[in-house]
């Protein structure tokens, strides 16, 4: 392949030509020549103008381009970097500049198409991978190459850029990298392995912890008769993994290296894709009834055609549509799990709610996220924008066989996006609508099931001898059913539950029922006639019940929600589902250690109806109001368990419904998994207490989730949930409530060190703050405090700590005291007085261990660990370490375990284990990048730093200490800067060079005085 940076793809234009260049060092060319875009700030203008060029940028949208923490001239000087733009982006002939201001102060560049080489990238990739899943492999390796060709570096090469800009270079580095490895797949599938050696080679190189390319570098070895080559690029590879990380590759490249080492001779020939799978495929496809009646011909046709996939040219797509109650989602569910082992990959499933009432269809870019983190995507690495997602999801499972089964879809525009892109891929698809453009796609119309089979239907309900006593009110019973699954698993469910009952009585009720709801729709009328009359068959208690569920925003949901909806026992509400699911109006769900309920979603249409029509809103609004309470309290009892609030606030106490204590107590014996099992329950029901006007109790129930987000790393939905409420809480005038919201938010941007964002929140939470609130004042207080210190304020956050201590003790919140007094010492350690950070953290040790407080016990002993480290007793240092990490995997805080586990890769390195501390590392870096904390990333990736000087390779300590210096300096966290700049002069030392070495130490020291004077 051509290296990159050789001219770019022609543009085809016959104009004068202007060239707007990102995917590399941003640029403008006019007529060939490169125009003098001037500063290095305003190329990054001129990059992140580029990058949106569908949207006019606000002038705090590129502050935050430009800027990790804008100078106070931030604005004067974005302006001059404005102006001089406009000035080199005057075309001659055009009549102005390309540079537009637009409403309300934006900027946009205006770019024809064809000018930007991104825009040519992406147009190329898509029609790369287009021929890809056709089979025009020569046409796919020549959109690939040509897409590639236009790569000059990465994407904004050569310019420092703030975190606006972050995920989406990221994002486009990721499409890059899935765009070569499928133009390899090409070429290899050509017969063409010596054509894409060299550019693997490089880019094995410069990504040396993608296997995938390695993978593919290997097989073209093979291919190309170098099987040796192939072999010592394995071994380079494992000695990279083993020295950078201490780990091993991967199961697909240790197979690999097997069967090379066999001589298999498949590889040679070019019968093995060589792709690289999942360590750990996803097996998503829900449990379920694995017994169907009268479908074996359509089961039988749709096994055939899964099984063909890997056969065509493209992924093979089933579209099963039908009327609602036919029993589509059953079938494709028992299909995809008798056909599971032919998609080792993975089966991934996701219910589009495309029919469900009261719910909205699920966004596709939602479910690509889902798709793309379940398949190792990192969440930072996940595109916001639905075709950047979808193409990207194409591309990761291009190369496996995966099974993606989309139920109740909506549209064919929700589908689209989200069907693979590999031949070796299925999709199976099922709709109420005949999916009209899908031309992909295979149909299976489901019709209703014939007499015969409705009869069988209601044998295997009622009993076979009670149906065949009587088989003309059988015929007729099935009939007045509509020979539809579901009317006729209702009405026998009702044949059962009265076993004196003649068939013909039921059919005759039946009929009676039918006459009643004539005006229905023909589709709808067997079901809703069931549903009728088993309804009116109903104690007031379960029709009461029915009511109260149908209007919940969730598919799924346990007895406890239904105790709060009736103002009732839990005792009663789970005998009131007892009685629902033998009437088939509620369907129990399997889980892992509790029984959850569902309605189908006919059900829950005519339980909304019936609760509107029977139900006083204020009866409506009350069992809502009861719903959030409960929710609350058992958020707020698992909370608790699960870590408590470090900063120990006592909750206030707003009135609200809940369970027993003894009930909440059992359903929240782990918290963890509560959480995880309800988290779209919790997520619904503070939008449903929003929207009758509980301002307060929702507010608190999404202040309660904070520790559960943190932990789980549901950021996104943190986010959203959170600002969503401080907003209602801010219309309603609450104070109260915006407090505890701007403190989540606040340790939300905390810990994805956004900074100044942080400190925006904390100090309106601050603000907000009643003379009834000092628990919250003094949780803010130390909040700045801890921002304070990270941005080298000293002073600032001494003070900060001193208040927020002595509101604490004042009110006697001894979590609080630990935490600000904790912040104390670890200001004193920077500054390096060990003594009284030692006297503080000891205190901190006494305090936690007589309060029983074990996340504050944790954070003390990291503290005396990093005292130990400063004062060179790593022994001491890795014993208080490893007892802070145990205490906090006990807790399930992976964060603050790997916060504890990083220091102790690092003592380890140096007490003479560095295969053991590299190992630590290691985890402890993806698990820092799983939670996007760059902190904790710069933290480990400093570390990995000492331990490769330590282990005398220098030149791997340089590119590491350089990483964490970048990340540190981004992020503003000068103490640790300075800690990394010396790391990085040693690296320069090591490798002889003085003069690098001497500048970074300067650097180094420049920033210590500062932080002294601070």
């Amino acid at each position: 392949m051509p290296a990159r940076h050789q001219t770019m793809e022609p543009l085809g234009r016959n104009e004068v030509e202007v060239e707007f260049r990102v995917l590399g060092r941003p640029d403008v060319y006019y007529e060939g020549e490169s125009l003098d875009i001037g500063t290095p700030k305003q190329r990054t203008v001129l990059g992140a103008l580029l990058l949106s060029t569908n949207e006019a940028l606000s002038t705090e949208r590129l502050m935050d381009s430009v800027w990790w923490q804008p100078p106070a001239a931030a604005g004067a000087n974005l302006r001059l970097y404005l102006a001089g733009l406009r000035r080199v982006l005057q075309v001659p002939g055009e009549g102005g500049s390309r540079l537009c201001t637009v409403r309300a102060g934006g900027y946009q560049i205006n770019v024809y198409p064809g000018e930007l080489d991104l825009e040519r990238f992406d147009r190329l990739a898509d029609e790369g991978e287009r021929a890809l899943r056709a089979g025009r492999l020569p046409a796919a390796a020549d959109c690939l190459e040509r897409a590639l060709r236009l790569w000059r570096g990465r994407a904004l090469d050569g310019v420092a850029y703030g975190p606006a800009l972050q995920a989406t270079v990221l994002r486009l580095e990721e499409r890059r990298l899935a765009v070569a490895e499928q133009w390899a797949q090409a070429r290899l599938a050509l017969g063409q392995p010596e054509s894409v050696v060299s550019e693997l080679r490089a880019l094995v190189k410069e990504h040396p912890l993608r296997e995938r390319l390695c993978v593919h570098l290997m097989v073209a070895l093979c291919r190309a008769g170098r099987p040796g080559e192939a072999l010592a690029a394995y071994a380079e590879l494992c000695a990279l993994l083993a020295s950078e990380l201490g780990a091993d590759p991967g199961p697909e490249l240790r197979r690999l290296h097997e069967r090379i080492l066999r001589g298999d001779d498949s590889l040679a020939s070019g019968t093995s894709s060589g792709q690289a799978v999942p360590a750990a495929p996803p097996r998503q496809l829900p449990a379920g009834s694995t017994e169907l009646c009268g479908r074996a011909d359509e089961l039988a046709w749709l096994a055939r055609t899964l099984r063909g996939a890997g056969v065509g040219d493209g992924p093979v797509v089933i579209a099963v549509d039908g009327v609602a109650g036919v029993g589509k989602s059953a079938l494709a569910l028992k299909v995809a799990r008798e056909c599971a082992s032919w998609f080792p990959d993975g089966q991934v499933y996701v219910d589009l709610r495309g029919a469900t009432p009261g719910l909205e269809p699920l966004r596709p870019v939602e479910v690509l996220g889902r798709f793309l983190r379940t398949f190792g995507v990192r969440p930072s690495a996940v595109p916001d924008d639905e075709a950047e997602a979808a193409a990207l999801f194409r591309s990761v499972v291009a190369q496996h066989r995966v099974l993606v089964l989309l139920d109740d879809a909506a549209s064919l525009a929700q589908v689209r996006p989200l069907l693979p892109g590999g031949a070796g891929c299925a999709a199976v698809v099922t709709s109420r609508r005949v999916l009209t453009g899908l031309a992909e796609a295979v149909r299976l119309p489901l019709d209703l099931l014939s007499p015969g089979h409705a009869v069988s239907l209601l044998e295997q309900l009622a009993g076979t001898p009670r149906v065949r006593a009587d088989p003309a009110g059988a015929a007729r019973l099935a009939a007045l059913c509509g020979h539809l699954p579901l009317a006729l698993r209702i009405a026998g469910a009702r044949l059962a539950a009265r076993p004196g009952s003649p068939v013909a009585e039921l059919a005759d009720r039946l009929a009676a029922a039918q006459h009643r709801l004539d005006e229905l729709a023909v589709a709808d009328l067997a079901v809703r006639a069931s549903l009728d009359l088993t309804y009116r068959g109903l104690t007031e208690r379960a029709r009461l019940a029915l009511r109260r569920l149908g209007p919940l925003r969730t598919r799924d949901f346990p007895s406890w929600a239904l105790a709060a909806l009736l103002d009732a026992p839990l005792s009663q509400a789970d005998q009131v589902l007892d009685d629902l699911v033998a009437v088939h109006l509620v369907e129990p769900v399997a889980a892992a250690d509790q029984t959850r309920y569902r309605l189908h979603d006919l059900v829950r249409a005519f339980a909304q109806e019936q609760a509107s029509a029977g139900d006083e809103p204020s009866a409506r609004t009350a069992a809502t109001r009861r719903l959030v309470g409960a929710a609350l309290a058992l958020a707020e009892r698992a909370d608790t368990r699960l870590s408590a609030d470090f900063l120990g606030l006592a909750r206030h106490r707003l009135a609200r419904w809940s369970l027993p204590r003894a009930e909440v107590d059992r359903i929240t014996a782990d918290p963890r998994s509560w959480f995880e099992r309800e988290h779209d329950l919790l997520m619904s029901v503070v939008d449903d207490g929003l929207a009758v006007g509980a301002t307060g109790l929702a507010g608190s129930l999404a202040a309660a989730l904070t520790t559960f987000f943190q932990l789980g790393t549901h950021f996104d939905d943190w986010r959203r949930v959170q600002s969503r409420a401080l907003a209602a809480a801010l219309r309603a005038g609450d104070r109260r409530t915006a407090v505890k919201l701007y403190r989540g938010l606040g340790e939300l941007e905390t810990i994805q060190d956004r900074y100044p964002e942080a400190i925006g929140h904390f100090e309106a939470a601050r603000a907000a703050i009643t003379n009834h609130d000092p628990e919250y004042e003094a949780a803010i207080t130390a909040g700045l405090g801890y921002l304070y210190r990270l941005r080298g304020q000293s002073s600032a956050a001494l003070d900060t700590f001193g208040r927020a201590r002595e509101l604490a003790l004042r009110t006697d919140n001894l979590n609080g005291r630990v935490y600000a007094t904790n912040g104390i010492g670890v200001v004193h350690l920077e500054r390096g007085r060990l003594a009284e950070a030692t006297a503080y953290f000891d205190e901190c040790l006494r305090l936690s261990r007589q309060a029983g407080y074990r996340p504050g016990e944790a954070q003390a002993l990291r503290s005396l660990g990093h005292v130990a480290r400063a004062d060179h007793r790593y022994a001491d240092a890795a014993d208080y370490f490893r007892r802070a990490q145990q205490i906090s995997e006990n807790l399930g805080d992976r964060l603050a375990a790997a916060h504890a586990a990083c220091w102790l890769g690092e003592t380890r390195v140096r007490l003479g284990r560095p295969g053991e501390g590299r190992r630590l590392l290691a985890r402890c870096l993806w698990v820092h990048r799983d939670f996007a904390n760059a902190w904790g990333e710069a933290g480990t990736l400093w570390a990995l730093a000492v331990a490769q000087l330590a282990a005398g390779r220098p030149r791997l300590g340089l590119h590491r200490a350089g990483q964490a210096v970048a990340i540190w300096r981004r992020i503003g966290s000068p103490h640790w800067l300075a800690t990394g700049l010396r790391v990085l002069a040693e690296a320069h030392d090591a490798l002889g060079d003085p003069v690098a070495a001497e500048q970074a130490r300067r650097e180094a020291a420049e920033l210590r005085q500062q932080l002294d004077e601070s």
